[in-house]
């Protein structure tokens, strides 16, 4: 008798396929643009867009160095705000630049 192990979660089908595909990044990319829309709210979101992640840093660009300041304070919230979003531990750390 054989049993077959089902997926707790969607993602557990999805991602392998996404990596197969070549994809994977591109889609991590726009999951953690809408997260951090959505984390940082609606007055804010307009002043910052995820643009990349690269190896556990997610590249963040502001409209002016207080608020990416204000988002290194802010940091270990944030990025535990975005891996919960997306359900894996992807960010590690966060850089910044300008829009």
């Amino acid at each position: 008798m054989t049993t077959e192990r089902t997926p707790d979660r969607i993602g557990d089908l999805l991602d392998p396929a996404l990596h197969r595909m070549g994809v994977r990044v591109r889609v991590r990319e726009e999951q953690l643009r809408a997260a951090l829309t959505s984390i940082v709210g609606p007055a804010l979101a307009p002043m910052c867009r995820a643009i990349s992640l690269d190896r556990g840093a997610l590249l963040i660009a502001t409209s002016n160095s207080a608020l990416a300041h204000q988002l290194q304070i802010d940091s270990v919230k944030l990025i535990a705000a975005l891996n919960a979003s997306l359900g894996t531990d992807a960010v590690r750390r966060l850089r910044f630049t300008s829009m």
